[in-house]
């Protein structure tokens, strides 16, 4: 899977505005999963609620140029194994993501063609992560 020059550029324009509203989205998107989905809450809490905008941010600004990023992947993974994040709880936190975005962010900051290059890159990082998590279930021969 690969994200559309066109999408990178969007969520390289927007990439500032969600790190200056960090915490605000981080923020939101916590109340949104404990209120929505409150066992995909119940186990980010245990891995400390890691600052989602933050990373969103951090790849965001990377998106063309990802292997820096990607070496914090396996880490990221790692915590995800560890906490048991199921597959279908990245959908969850998707919603709670750009829920929070919408809260957060005006319409300039993100347009309905941001967020649709958003929802492409965030399936992209989401489908890394569950594939080093396959991986890590997966016993050595």
């Amino acid at each position: 899977m690969t994200i559309d020059d066109t999408a990178v550029q969007l969520i390289k324009q927007s990439a500032g505005a969600i790190k200056a509203q960090a915490q605000q989205i981080n923020q939101l998107v916590y109340e949104h999963l404990d209120k929505h989905h409150p066992t995909a809450y119940a186990l980010l809490q245990r891995a400390g609620l890691p600052p989602l905008a933050n990373i969103v941010a951090g790849y965001a600004a990377n998106i063309d140029n990802l292997e820096p990023f990607l070496k914090h992947a396996p880490k990221i993974a790692q915590v995800h194994h560890q906490i048991d994040l199921q597959e279908e709880q990245f959908e969850m936190v998707a919603s709670a993501l750009f829920a929070a975005f919408h809260q957060a962010l005006d319409r300039e900051a993100l347009s309905d063609a941001a967020m649709r290059a958003w929802r492409s890159a965030y399936d992209h990082l989401a489908n890394i992560l569950i594939e080093l998590q396959r991986q890590l279930r997966t016993p050595a021969l």
